[in-house]
């Protein structure tokens, strides 16, 4: 699943859960098993090219997701915080891992996250049309919370 669309999940989670940012964080962790549950896009585990290529171009998009939220959000931004936090940590190994060499993580923690990866090489489309799909939702969500302060 790209970054991304963890980012965009945890912005609508982070956003709903007012000034409750445990809450937050902990959904927006549930919510990157659940996608990571659900079949998704994953490349040729051999094809490193193609990897970075993507991955360098998802990490910006959740960067620039990440700042688009957190600047639409209403003060306090805690909760959207660590909703985006909580719904992207589990991804941090991968930059890490081809970095540094090594996961942030314990053992069980990685083969838990790797384990529950439903991967389909044939999904980037789809993969394409959620993150669509989950900014609409987000921007809906930051947009009505912005609207409800303004009252």
């Amino acid at each position: 699943m790209f970054v991304t669309n963890h980012v965009l999940a945890g912005a609508a989670i982070g956003a709903t859960c007012g000034k409750r940012p445990v809450v937050a964080f902990a959904l927006g962790v549930a919510s990157h098993v659940a996608m990571d549950l659900t079949p998704h896009w994953g490349c040729d585990p051999s094809d490193t090219d193609r990897f970075l290529t993507v991955a360098k171009r998802d990490g910006v998009l959740g960067l620039a997701a990440t700042g688009t939220a957190l600047a639409m959000g209403v003060p306090p931004r805690r909760a959207l915080a660590a909703g985006i936090a909580g719904a992207a940590l589990l991804d941090l190994n991968k930059p890490f891992e081809h970095f540094f060499g090594w996961s942030p993580f314990p053992k069980f923690v990685d083969r838990f996250h790797h384990a529950i990866q439903r991967e389909v090489r044939e999904l980037f489309t789809t993969e394409m049309v959620g993150g669509a799909v989950l900014a609409l939702g987000a921007s809906q969500v930051l947009v009505r919370q912005r609207r409800r302060r303004a009252v």
